[in-house]
């Protein structure tokens, strides 16, 4: 069976995988395309974020959590779950595009429309890689991405050389897509040979399902719908702007998501045994707090020199919105264990009410702001959103584990080493290389030290030993 840093290695691969077709592909667009036809791509990619959770409604978590008690009933469990969300994904498809007619027309239409059709073809590939993890066949949920990744690449060398338009693009990113859930659906093919149909199963599944779903809804809502809001009320080239950083987040928070695929199996199969976790998500909490941090440290430093490397001279005006954006990277790293400790202890509903008062403040102050003060405001009121997340996944931590130590002396000494840091750079001087160089020696001594204090490192190798679930 493979172990922690097995998967690691795999998760780190497909998530290399994944940012590469997130991001990095869309970086490469951005230099073939006009300001405007990448604005309206990436409003279309940021639609179908949000459609491809509501057409999936929490399945894919779901999952993740109820597999490993079915048993003999695996397949008679996935047969009927996937039968619900054909359902759901019908509902959600007809939902999205009332949305596109009644705000859109022309290209955003046709591009949100094919958007639509992406997701649904997306969501159900998530729920069978969501499969494939927590039968820990990483290395098979990495093959999946693998195939997606050579078919985006096609697409992206067809556009280039043949010079299509924005709609043969599309048309050829979902063609991508499909490939993905053909391939997928072949390498999990065994696991639905004993298909039986059951009305009660698929209505208990539905009705278990609110919690997931109702989260992940509003989870990726308050985290894209600004971009929808300034599609409508500002135009393409704040999108795109806007996005040209999203991007750049998109690949630093690529660690925290490959921690999250492997941890959450993992920390799944320690509640269902009964284990005390408190050592080990408060272990867990310092090794994401230091990746948030460096990658923090990293962006802000390097931001001008990162978006010239990246984009045309057009998206400097983009650089105001590293700061709050690299914050957001710190935030949604740490915040991304304590959710998922609410998730296996069956408080997912603590999950569901924190992101619904998250949603409901970035929605009405980006109504009230992103028309008078543009997309700073936007990126500002995320870092605002971000913290009250935290805060509110953190206090329902403590109530399902108790131990969980998040101020220590540690993670407070890195916090502020961090924000030392950042002002001697940005502020006290010029931020010459040499000054940078100096900082940088600086963060490295700081994480060393703190990984050589108590059993930090030791600890951390002993977790990478264990085996990924069981």
């Amino acid at each position: 069976m493979a172990t922690i840093s097995k998967n690691l290695f795999w998760s780190l691969i497909t998530s290399v995988l994944q940012l590469y077709t997130g991001s990095i592909v869309f970086i490469a667009l951005a230099k073939l395309m006009a300001v405007e036809d990448f604005g309206i791509l990436s409003f279309g990619f940021s639609l179908s974020a949000l459609a491809v959770i509501v057409a999936d409604f929490g399945f894919s978590l779901m999952v993740i959590k109820d597999y490993p008690k079915q048993g003999d009933q695996s397949g008679k469990y996935l047969a009927n779950s996937l039968l619900s969300k054909m359902v759901l994904a019908a509902v959600s498809g007809i939902f999205f595009y009332i949305y596109l007619l009644l705000f859109y027309n022309g290209q955003w239409l046709q591009v949100g429309g094919l958007y639509l059709v992406f997701a649904v073809v997306a969501s159900f590939t998530i729920y069978l890689q969501s499969l494939l993890k927590v039968q820990n066949r990483f290395n098979k949920y990495t093959e999946s991405n693998l195939v997606y990744a050579l078919a985006v690449t096609i697409s992206v060398v067809l556009y280039w050389h043949l010079k299509l338009s924005l709609l043969q693009l599309v048309l050829c990113l979902l063609a991508a897509k499909a490939m993905q859930l053909l391939w997928t659906t072949v390498l999990c093919k065994f696991d639905f040979i004993k298909f039986s149909y059951d009305g009660k199963l698929m209505g208990k599944l539905l009705k278990n399902s609110w919690s997931f779903g109702v989260f992940g809804i509003l989870g990726i809502f308050y985290f894209m719908v600004d971009t929808q809001i300034i599609s409508v009320y500002l135009g393409a080239k704040e999108v795109a702007l806007y996005q040209a950083v999203f991007r750049i987040i998109l690949i630093l928070m690529v660690f925290s998501d490959i921690m999250s695929n492997v941890l959450l199996p993992y920390l799944s199969f320690k509640f269902f045994n009964k284990e005390n976790v408190g050592e080990l998500v408060s272990k867990l909490f310092l090794y994401l707090l230091i990746i948030g941090c460096s990658l923090f440290l990293a962006f802000t430093s390097f931001k001008t020199e990162v978006l010239t490397l990246l984009y045309t001279q057009e998206y400097q005006e983009a650089a105001a919105l590293v700061l709050p954006f690299s914050i957001v990277v710190i935030l949604r790293t740490v915040s991304t264990l304590l959710g998922n400790i609410l998730t296996i202890s069956n408080k997912q509903v603590y999950r569901v009410i924190t992101v619904s008062v998250s949603l409901f403040v970035s929605l009405l102050l980006n109504l009230i702001c992103i028309p008078k003060y543009g997309i700073l405001a936007a990126a500002w009121i995320s870092v605002l959103v971000h913290l009250i997340l935290f805060g509110m996944y953190f206090a329902y931590s403590r109530i399902e584990v108790p131990s969980i130590e998040l101020h220590s002396l540690s993670n407070l000494f890195l916090v502020a080493v961090t924000i030392i840091i950042y002002g001697m750079i940005h502020h006290v001087t010029s931020g010459g290389l040499w000054i940078v160089l100096g900082c940088a020696a600086l963060w490295l001594l700081t994480v060393f030290g703190i990984m050589r204090q108590g059993n930090n490192l030791d600890f951390l190798k002993q977790v990478l030993r264990e085996k990924g679930v069981g």
